[in-house]
This record gives C-alpha cells, structure tokens and sequence, in this order.
C-alpha cells in the first residue's frame, strides 16, 4: 500500500516511523510547506518531500494519506485526498466547525474512501481497560467520569498558531478533544453542557486557555472536564465513579480497582504498548486503519465519531462565553 503524510511536524513524524515498520506499507510522499521539514522526514524514510499537498496527490498517487496538519487545515487537506481517491486517517481535531466536519464526512462517502480520526486515547491499553470494567458492571452504573488535564504550554517558534484561537480552537479542541473522548467513550451521547471558561495569556488574547465543564449524558451520570494550558504547577487524572465502585488509571499499564464490598484496592495490570516503548506511539492505531483499507472494514474512528467530539468542544465554548446550559444537538 502506497501512502502519503500531510504535516511533517511531530505527530506527522511519528505516523511516518510507524508506517514504515507496518508489513507491505511504503511512505511515497511527504508534505509540508516548509521545504526543510519535508526533506528531513522524506529522506528518513525514503520517500518524496513536497511542499504542496495536491502535487504529492498527483505524482505520488498514494492509496492512503495520513493528514497531520493544523487543525484548521483538516477540512481541506481531507476532501482533496477524498476527490484523489485516497484513503485519509485525519488527526484530531476533526476540524473547528461542524460545517467542515460534514463537508469531510459527505466527501469520503462522495468518494468512497475511509476517513478515519486520530482519537488516540482509545488505543491507550489502560483506557480500555476502564471501558471494560465499567461494561462489566463490576462498579455498577456510571455516576461520573472525568478528567483533569493541567500545564503549561510553551509553544516553538514556528508553531505560534495554536496560541491562535482562531486557528487551533484554543485549549478545547487542540488539546481536550482526546479528553472529551475519553469520558464519551464512558457515558456515550452528551446531551447538555455547562462551562466556564478564561483567557490568561496576555501574549495571546484569543487563546482559551483554561475551562471546567459539565458534560449530561443522556443515559445516566455526568462527566467533569478541568483543562488549562497556562497552569504553571500541573496535574493529571483521569477515571470514573460507578454505583458499587471506582477506577482510576495507574500509569499506562494498569488499573486501580475497588468495589464496596472490597476490603482494599484491586491492580489490575494491563499488557504493556510496546510499541509506544519501542518509539512508535502512532503504530497501533495506523495498523488498525490499515487493516480497516486492506479488509474493506468500517474505520475504527469514523468521522461521525470526531464530529460528535467537536459539537461538544464547540458547546463547551458557546456556554464559557454564554455562562448557559447549552443543549445538544447544535443547531447549525
């Protein structure tokens, strides 16, 4: 299988080192505007560099092409690959509209090619192992899941546009879609939202850089998301509350359990991502798309999944500006 790379930045960089290492795949072009990064990565994998996405389409002709450009950015990237004949696995977000996201979804189907989403965190093995449990029902019922993600971003030189509002979707969908995936993967369909939001970078005022919301579910329970890219003492924590217990991620490679009627917590270990250990954090998820192309499969993420995500990022900035519940679906 032939395939193409949009973005030679460090996301673009790890698909490519993935894909090489993935049996019967060959990196035949590499993208970006500026020429250096294009050739640095080309010529580590033996591939083409270009600078102009739709002459890598037509000389290179690739099968799938993996698009890890700017966010604002995907929408287009993604319906030329579409109208090329090319399969596209797109990083998050999806885009920064709804609009956009539909035009992505209507020209895969238009062109009938797979369009996958890079919602990584449901490769992460601990990730899953929440899920599972919380399907077990070993916890009882959802009450709450959450996330809390805090730091301070320091950006390079020559990536200043995702302290752009305008270009990144600041704080909620540059960074906290993979969170708002993580805690739908939990509860499923949000209904309604709630959020307060800040702008604190005065070197960016566009820049949302910090929120808290409230995700409903429509089944049962909430979810709680604290997020900031200013917070100079960070902190992480992920898990979720059920009726008879809770669970909370250990590192990447296990799980801590306890029920009511346990007396103390349970580890559960979880098999080890070695291909994450090996340096190929993308691997896993670019096999699984892979195989989806080469088995005529569904993709593992559609787009319908990462439109869901954006709608909420989108409804947590309506309600921040707001300060009202927003209800979901959004109008458009």
């Amino acid at each position: 299988m032939r395939v193409g790379v949009i973005g030679a930045g460090a996301n673009g960089s790890n698909h490519t080192r993935g894909l090489t290492k993935i049996e019967d795949v060959e990196v035949v072009g590499i993208t970006d505007p500026v020429a250096e990064k294009a050739n640095i990565l080309a010529a580590e994998v033996g591939a083409k560099a270009y600078m102009d996405h739709n002459v890598m389409l037509h000389e290179a002709e690739p099968d799938a092409v993996w698009v890890s450009s700017p966010g604002w950015l995907h929408a287009q990237h993604t319906i030329d690959c579409a109208q090329a004949g090319a399969h596209i696995m797109c990083e998050k977000p999806m885009a920064l509209s709804l609009e956009d996201c539909d035009h992505m979804i209507d020209a895969a189907k238009t062109n009938n090619v797979k369009l996958m989403i890079g919602q990584s965190t449901r490769y992460s093995r601990a990730y899953a192992e929440l899920k599972h449990i919380l399907d077990s029902s070993r916890c009882g019922d959802l009450v709450y899941a959450w996330s809390i993600r805090t730091n301070y971003h320091r950006t390079d030189p020559d990536k200043l546009w995702r302290l752009d509002g305008e270009k990144s979707g600041g704080v909620v969908l540059e960074w906290e879609v993979h969170e708002i995936d993580f805690v739908c993967s939990l509860g499923g369909r949000v209904s309604q939202v709630y959020a307060q939001i800040a702008y604190s970078r005065e070197e960016a005022p566009t820049f949302m850089d910090h929120f808290s919301a409230v995700l409903t579910f429509e089944n049962r329970g909430y979810a709680s998301l604290e997020a900031s890219q200013s917070r100079t003492l960070g902190m992480t924590s992920r898990g979720f509350v059920g009726t008879k217990g809770t669970a909370i991620p250990e590192g990447r490679d296990a799980v801590r359990l306890r029920t009511v009627d346990m007396e103390r917590a349970e580890i559960i270990k979880v098999t080890p991502d070695q291909a994450s250990a090996r340096g190929l954090p993308k691997i896993t998820e670019d096999a699984d798309f892979i195989r989806a192309i080469r088995e005529d499969d569904k993709s593992p993420i559609p787009g319908e999944d990462g439109r869901a995500n954006v709608e909420i990022g989108l409804a947590i900035m309506e309600s921040g500006k707001t300060g009202q519940v927003v209800k979901l679906p959004l109008s458009i």
